[in-house]
Protein backbone atom coordinates (compact mmCIF):
# COMPACT_ATOMS: atom_id res chain seq x y z
CA UNK A 1 0.00 0.00 0.00
CA UNK A 2 2.87 2.38 0.78
CA UNK A 3 4.39 1.79 -2.66
CA UNK A 4 1.04 2.49 -4.32
CA UNK A 5 0.65 5.73 -2.32
CA UNK A 6 4.19 6.83 -3.21
CA UNK A 7 3.72 6.08 -6.91
CA UNK A 8 0.34 7.87 -6.99
CA UNK A 9 1.81 10.94 -5.29
CA UNK A 10 4.72 11.05 -7.71
CA UNK A 11 2.46 10.81 -10.76
CA UNK A 12 0.12 13.54 -9.50
CA UNK A 13 3.09 15.81 -8.77
CA UNK A 14 4.55 15.17 -12.23
CA UNK A 15 1.34 16.14 -14.02
CA UNK A 16 1.04 19.26 -11.87
CA UNK A 17 4.61 20.20 -12.75
CA UNK A 18 3.95 19.87 -16.49
CA UNK A 19 2.37 23.32 -16.66
CA UNK A 20 5.41 24.91 -14.98
CA UNK A 21 8.08 25.62 -17.60
CA UNK A 22 10.68 26.67 -15.01
CA UNK A 23 10.58 23.22 -13.36
CA UNK A 24 11.21 19.73 -14.64
CA UNK A 25 10.08 16.25 -13.66
CA UNK A 26 11.99 13.16 -14.71
CA UNK A 27 10.59 9.64 -14.43
CA UNK A 28 12.97 6.90 -15.55
CA UNK A 29 13.73 3.23 -15.24
CA UNK A 30 16.61 1.08 -16.30
CA UNK A 31 19.07 -1.72 -15.76
CA UNK A 32 22.13 -1.95 -13.51
CA UNK A 33 24.94 -4.18 -14.74
CA UNK A 34 27.53 -4.76 -12.02
CA UNK A 35 31.18 -5.19 -13.00
CA UNK A 36 33.34 -4.76 -9.88
CA UNK A 37 33.12 -5.29 -6.15
CA UNK A 38 36.35 -4.47 -4.31
CA UNK A 39 37.58 -7.36 -2.16
CA UNK A 40 35.13 -9.84 -3.65
CA UNK A 41 34.71 -11.93 -6.77
CA UNK A 42 31.31 -11.37 -8.35
CA UNK A 43 29.10 -8.36 -8.96
CA UNK A 44 25.41 -7.59 -8.64
CA UNK A 45 22.94 -6.66 -11.36
CA UNK A 46 19.32 -5.61 -11.31
CA UNK A 47 16.95 -2.78 -12.08
CA UNK A 48 16.43 0.82 -11.02
CA UNK A 49 13.59 3.34 -11.16
CA UNK A 50 13.70 6.97 -10.10
CA UNK A 51 11.68 10.16 -9.88
CA UNK A 52 13.31 13.61 -9.96
CA UNK A 53 11.73 17.04 -9.50
CA UNK A 54 13.77 20.19 -9.87
CA UNK A 55 14.52 23.56 -11.40
CA UNK A 56 14.91 24.02 -15.16
CA UNK A 57 17.33 26.86 -15.93
CA UNK A 58 16.08 27.79 -19.44
CA UNK A 59 17.02 24.35 -20.83
CA UNK A 60 20.71 25.17 -20.22
CA UNK A 61 20.95 23.29 -16.92
CA UNK A 62 18.76 21.22 -14.62
CA UNK A 63 19.12 20.78 -10.86
CA UNK A 64 16.76 18.62 -8.83
CA UNK A 65 16.13 16.24 -5.97
CA UNK A 66 15.35 12.59 -6.67
CA UNK A 67 14.20 9.40 -5.00
CA UNK A 68 14.33 5.91 -6.40
CA UNK A 69 14.30 2.21 -5.88
CA UNK A 70 16.86 -0.38 -6.90
CA UNK A 71 17.04 -4.16 -6.74
CA UNK A 72 20.45 -5.86 -6.88
CA UNK A 73 21.11 -9.61 -7.06
CA UNK A 74 24.17 -11.74 -7.61
CA UNK A 75 26.67 -14.24 -6.25
CA UNK A 76 29.96 -13.32 -4.61
CA UNK A 77 32.88 -14.76 -2.68
CA UNK A 78 35.70 -13.16 -0.75
CA UNK A 79 39.18 -12.62 -2.22
CA UNK A 80 40.77 -12.71 1.24
CA UNK A 81 42.76 -15.98 1.52
CA UNK A 82 42.64 -15.76 5.35
CA UNK A 83 38.87 -15.37 5.60
CA UNK A 84 37.05 -18.19 7.41
CA UNK A 85 34.69 -18.73 4.47
CA UNK A 86 37.22 -18.50 1.61
CA UNK A 87 35.90 -20.13 -1.56
CA UNK A 88 32.32 -20.21 -0.29
CA UNK A 89 29.83 -18.67 -2.73
CA UNK A 90 27.21 -16.44 -1.11
CA UNK A 91 24.07 -14.86 -2.55
CA UNK A 92 23.29 -11.12 -2.49
CA UNK A 93 19.63 -10.11 -2.92
CA UNK A 94 18.90 -6.65 -1.52
CA UNK A 95 17.09 -3.41 -2.31
CA UNK A 96 17.99 0.28 -2.05
CA UNK A 97 15.98 3.48 -1.58
CA UNK A 98 18.34 6.20 -2.88
CA UNK A 99 17.73 9.91 -2.20
CA UNK A 100 19.97 12.04 -4.40
CA UNK A 101 20.72 15.37 -6.03
CA UNK A 102 20.39 15.33 -9.84
CA UNK A 103 22.38 17.76 -12.01
CA UNK A 104 22.16 17.85 -15.81
CA UNK A 105 24.08 20.01 -18.24
CA UNK A 106 23.27 19.85 -22.00
CA UNK A 107 26.33 20.73 -24.06
CA UNK A 108 25.47 19.86 -27.65
CA UNK A 109 22.64 19.58 -30.16
CA UNK A 110 22.09 17.15 -33.01
CA UNK A 111 19.18 19.23 -34.36
CA UNK A 112 16.50 21.57 -33.00
CA UNK A 113 14.75 18.74 -31.12
CA UNK A 114 17.60 16.67 -29.69
CA UNK A 115 20.37 17.40 -27.21
CA UNK A 116 23.22 15.54 -25.59
CA UNK A 117 24.72 16.33 -22.21
CA UNK A 118 26.34 15.20 -18.99
CA UNK A 119 24.65 14.40 -15.70
CA UNK A 120 25.63 13.45 -12.17
CA UNK A 121 23.72 12.08 -9.18
CA UNK A 122 25.07 12.01 -5.64
CA UNK A 123 23.29 11.00 -2.47
CA UNK A 124 22.57 8.40 0.16
CA UNK A 125 20.40 5.30 0.43
CA UNK A 126 19.01 4.99 3.98
CA UNK A 127 18.04 1.64 5.42
CA UNK A 128 14.24 1.86 5.57
CA UNK A 129 13.54 -1.84 6.24
CA UNK A 130 15.30 -5.14 6.91
CA UNK A 131 15.72 -5.97 3.20
CA UNK A 132 17.18 -2.54 2.34
CA UNK A 133 20.90 -1.77 2.39
CA UNK A 134 22.31 1.67 3.14
CA UNK A 135 25.24 3.67 1.83
CA UNK A 136 26.52 6.58 -0.23
CA UNK A 137 26.10 6.63 -3.99
CA UNK A 138 27.38 8.40 -7.07
CA UNK A 139 26.29 8.07 -10.68
CA UNK A 140 27.65 10.06 -13.61
CA UNK A 141 27.48 9.83 -17.37
CA UNK A 142 25.82 11.10 -20.52
CA UNK A 143 22.21 11.61 -21.54
CA UNK A 144 20.35 12.12 -24.79
CA UNK A 145 17.19 14.26 -24.73
CA UNK A 146 14.61 14.26 -27.53
CA UNK A 147 12.21 17.18 -27.17
CA UNK A 148 8.63 16.90 -28.46
CA UNK A 149 6.34 19.88 -29.14
CA UNK A 150 3.87 18.45 -26.59
CA UNK A 151 6.34 19.13 -23.71
CA UNK A 152 6.65 15.40 -22.94
CA UNK A 153 10.24 14.67 -23.86
CA UNK A 154 12.01 11.34 -23.67
CA UNK A 155 15.55 10.68 -22.57
CA UNK A 156 18.12 7.89 -22.60
CA UNK A 157 21.15 7.83 -20.33
CA UNK A 158 24.27 5.73 -19.83
CA UNK A 159 26.31 6.09 -16.65
CA UNK A 160 28.97 4.69 -14.36
CA UNK A 161 27.70 4.13 -10.83
CA UNK A 162 29.36 3.60 -7.47
CA UNK A 163 27.26 2.35 -4.57
CA UNK A 164 28.30 1.61 -1.02
CA UNK A 165 26.25 -1.35 0.21
CA UNK A 166 26.23 -1.72 3.97
CA UNK A 167 23.98 -4.43 5.38
CA UNK A 168 21.82 -3.60 8.35
CA UNK A 169 21.18 -7.17 9.47
CA UNK A 170 23.54 -9.11 11.74
CA UNK A 171 23.80 -12.08 9.36
CA UNK A 172 24.87 -9.84 6.45
CA UNK A 173 27.47 -7.69 8.23
CA UNK A 174 29.39 -6.97 5.01
CA UNK A 175 30.21 -3.70 3.33
CA UNK A 176 30.57 -3.69 -0.44
CA UNK A 177 32.11 -1.04 -2.69
CA UNK A 178 30.00 -1.91 -5.72
CA UNK A 179 30.56 -0.49 -9.20
CA UNK A 180 28.04 -0.76 -12.00
CA UNK A 181 27.04 0.42 -15.43
CA UNK A 182 23.52 1.86 -15.69
CA UNK A 183 21.32 2.30 -18.77
CA UNK A 184 18.02 4.17 -18.26
CA UNK A 185 15.09 5.35 -20.34
CA UNK A 186 12.58 7.93 -19.18
CA UNK A 187 10.27 10.85 -19.80
CA UNK A 188 11.03 14.47 -18.98
CA UNK A 189 8.21 16.91 -18.33
CA UNK A 190 9.01 20.62 -18.33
Amino acid sequence: MNKFFLLSSLLIASFGAKAQSSFYTLIQGGANIGFANEGYTGAFSGYSASFVFGKNYNDRAYLGLGVGTEQLKGNYQTNDPYHAKVGEIARYDRQLFPIFVDGRLPFGEFNANSKIGMFANAGYAPSIAAKYDKGFLFKGGFFYLHENPSNIDWTVSAAYGYQELAGNRIDIGKKFQHQQFNISVGILLK
